[in-house]
Formats: C-alpha cells, sequence, structure tokens
C-alpha cells in the first residue's frame, strides 16, 4: 500500500511536469516517452527555442504525406472544386424547377426535391477537404476547427449519401409500377406515401450513420523536432488524428457497421434497381409498352431510367472498397496503397453521380429544357408582369407538340367520346 501510495503522487508530478512543458494534458504513455526525450535533448546541450516556446505548433500528421493521402489531395485541389460549382448550380437549378406548377400533383417530386437537396449536403460537405488539401503549411486554426468539425462532417456526408440512393431507390420503383400498373399506381404512390417514405428515410439513414460519432474520436499527438541551423535547439509540436476508439467491441461494431452498410446502401439497391432496369427496358422494347404512354410520361421515364443507370455504374465500384472495409476494418494496416487509391476514387464517382442529375435530365427531356430555359428567362425579367408570364408559359407545352404527346390508349378514349 505505501508503494501505490508513493506511486500516486509521482505520476501526478509527471503530468504537472507535461502540462507545464508541453502546455497540454497528456497521457502516461505519452508523457513519459516525451519526458525522457527532453531529458535526452538537455543532456546533450540542446535547449528549448525561445521563439517557440509559448506557441502550440500545428503540424500535418505523417498521413498527410503518404502516396494515398497525396492522391486525394490533388483530387480535392483540382476536381472537387469543379464538381462542386456544377454540383451548386446544377442541384438548385433543380430544387427551384420542382417548385413550378407543372409538377403539382407528382408524387414522385418530393423524391426529386430531397434527393436533389441531399445531393447539395453531400458534395459540398467536401469544402474543408478541398482547403485542407491546399494548405501545405498547416495552419493552427484551421487545423483545429478542420479536424473538430470532421467526424460531423463524415456522419452528414454518409447520411445524405445514404438517403440519395435510397431515393433514387424509390423513384426507380414507382416508375416500374408506373411502367407495370400505368392506370392503378397512382392509387399506390400517393403524396401522403411519399412523404411518409421520405421521412422514413431520413431517420433510418441517420440512425445507421450517427453511431460513427460513437465509434470514433479525434486524437491530439505530440511530438519533439529539432532543428538544426545557426540555434541549435528543439521545439514540441502537436498532430491531430482521427481514431477509432480502443475497446475491442468498438472494432467488431466498425465492421458490422460496413457489413449493414454495404448491404443496405449498395448490395441492395443496385440488385432492386438492375432488376427495375431490366423490366422497364424489356416492356419498352420487347413488348413495345411504349407506345402506350404519352411523350412526356416516356421522356420522364427515359430520364429515370438514365439517371438509374448512371447510378448504377458510378456507385457500382464502392462494393470493393465497402467490402474491404468489412472483412479487415477501416483502420486496418492490411489496407493497401491500391486499396486505398481506390476508395478516394468511388468517392470521386460519388461525387459526380451527385453531381449529373441536373444535367443528365437537360439532355434526356425535351419539357425539362425548355422549362429551365423559360425559367432562367423570367429570373433575368426586369417586369414583374413578364416574370410572371415566362413562368407560366414554362409550365405550357407547344400546342404542336400537345397531340403527338397523347398515348395511344388517351388518343383512343378521346376518339370514342367524340364519336358519343
Amino acid at each position: 500500500m505505501a508503494v501505490l501510495a508513493a506511486a500516486i503522487p509521482f505520476q501526478e508530478r509527471l503530468f504537472q511536469k507535461c502540462l507545464e512543458r508541453f502546455h497540454r494534458r497528456m497521457e502516461l504513455s505519452e508523457c513519459l516517452p516525451a519526458l525522457t526525450v527532453v531529458h535526452e535533448y538537455e543532456k546533450n546541450g540542446i535547449s528549448l527555442c525561445e521563439s517557440l516556446a509559448n506557441v502550440t505548433v500545428v503540424e500535418h500528421n505523417l498521413d498527410y504525406y503518404s502516396d494515398c493521402s497525396k492522391f486525394d489531395q490533388s483530387i480535392s485541389r483540382w476536381i472537387v472544386p469543379i464538381l462542386q460549382l456544377l454540383c451548386f448550380l446544377g442541384n438548385v437549378l433543380n430544387i427551384l424547377i420542382y417548385r413550378l406548377p407543372y409538377f403539382d400533383g407528382s408524387s414522385s417530386v418530393h423524391f426529386l426535391r430531397a434527393k436533389a437537396l441531399a445531393n447539395l449536403v453531400f458534395v459540398l460537405s467536401r469544402i474543408f477537404e478541398v482547403i485542407h488539401a491546399w494548405t501545405i503549411e498547416a495552419n493552427a486554426q484551421f487545423e483545429l476547427t478542420y479536424w473538430t468539425t470532421k467526424p460531423f462532417v463524415i456522419t452528414v456526408a454518409n447520411v445524405s449519401g445514404t438517403i440519395s440512393t435510397w431515393l433514387t431507390l424509390l423513384v426507380t420503383i414507382e416508375t416500374v409500377m408506373c411502367v407495370l400498373m400505368p392506370f392503378s399506381f397512382r392509387q399506390y404512390c400517393t403524396r401522403r406515401l411519399s412523404l411518409n417514405l421520405l421521412i422514413a428515410t431520413v431517420i433510418l439513414s441517420s440512425g445507421l450513420h450517427l453511431t460513427f460519432l460513437c465509434t470514433h474520436h479525434v486524437a491530439t499527438s505530440s511530438v519533439l523536432r529539432e532543428i538544426n541551423s545557426s540555434v541549435h535547439c528543439w521545439y514540441h509540436a502537436i498532430y491531430f488524428t482521427m481514431q477509432r476508439n480502443t475497446l475491442p467491441i468498438y472494432e467488431l461494431y466498425e465492421k458490422m457497421y460496413y457489413w449493414i452498410q454495404m448491404t443496405v446502401s449498395i448490395v441492395l439497391p443496385t440488385i432492386i434497381m438492375l432488376i427495375c432496369s431490366v423490366l422497364i427496358i424489356t416492356q419498352f422494347t420487347i413488348k413495345e409498352l411504349g407506345e402506350t404512354f404519352s411523350q412526356r410520361r416516356r421522356c420522364v421515364i427515359r430520364m429515370t431510367v438514365a439517371t438509374t443507370l448512371s447510378h448504377l455504374l458510378l456507385e457500382g465500384p464502392a462494393l470493393l472498397t465497402f467490402g474491404a472495409a468489412a472483412l479487415k476494418g477501416a483502420g486496418s494496416s492490411s489496407h493497401d496503397v491500391t486499396t486505398c487509391k481506390l476508395n478516394h476514387g468511388n468517392n470521386l464517382l460519388s461525387m459526380v453521380n451527385a453531381t449529373i442529375p441536373f444535367f443528365v435530365f437537360l439532355v434526356c427531356n425535351h419539357q425539362f429544357r425548355h422549362m429551365t430555359k423559360v425559367y432562367l428567362q423570367a429570373q433575368t425579367a426586369c417586369e414583374r408582369d413578364k416574370k410572371r408570364a415566362l413562368l407560366n408559359q414554362s409550365t405550357v407545352r407547344n400546342r404542336s407538340a400537345r397531340d403527338p404527346e397523347r398515348s395511344v390508349i388517351e388518343q383512343k378514349l378521346i376518339t370514342k367520346v367524340t364519336n358519343m
């Protein structure tokens, strides 16, 4: 007991000495080695640099200079800013155009609005990554802000990305119902059901990814540097890393988390979207069911299929990195540089997928191009009456295009009514 009583004050003295030396509280496993290095410096006649004695020097962690990190930094510096600009313009225009009366009564418009907002959040959440990639010399204030917010930014990005995927799936399923049950699908795809599914999507996605904040934390580590210049001295610096909590249960949960995310965010949506796409294409090409739909509805269906196929093409490769994380853990040292670069490449493809919906709609749908053109003209109009007239025009199709847009069934019904 006497030995234990003597050991406690000794540890407290060590902690106090580290606090005085390094201006931060440290664990014993970090404090004791740091004091040992300082003792060796002083033993060799190397003193503390006076100019840095009362300054907290912040450096990048060692991972910042790795080959994989440099690959990610190149993406963040040169490609991500362009995607963020295009994503902002495209998705904001999507949200504004979806508010036009043209889309009133559509059950899927709620999914499309939420998807555009989720895409916007997903891509713009990388803004700190872009700034961090350009900070060759670490800035103490920004590093603190960057690492403090990093777990929350990752969580928000994961939540918005999963919401976007599930909404794409819901829109695809609704399109299949429209194709297979053209007269009765509106009985099931109601506005109330759409809102309930939207709320459920947000709740489930948040519940899945908010656990990340409980399993990971940002750690501060100390490093002692020796300066061999005109004045031979040493200084103390800190750097930040994001780590998984050390208890074994967190490692097990992390693997379960990636298995669940891989299943509900990639595997199941991919399989269902593939089946739905095959059904839609089969009905339109082999059975020529597309002739029973109006030109307007056919354009909307083609637009949805194009969005679904682009999602499958751009999000599919992420299955590889999620599988590796589920098997080995996200922070496993067994991941090689190729796997790390593949993960950053998949993140880039996900951002591309979140950026292109507006441009896909613009290419695939003549009516959407017309609405976009007239809407932009209305926003630049100075007179209120002219602006209102243009907005009304954006929701009206040309008279010459109305008759061809009627479906075969609609034309037959009109003919019967006329004959009566």
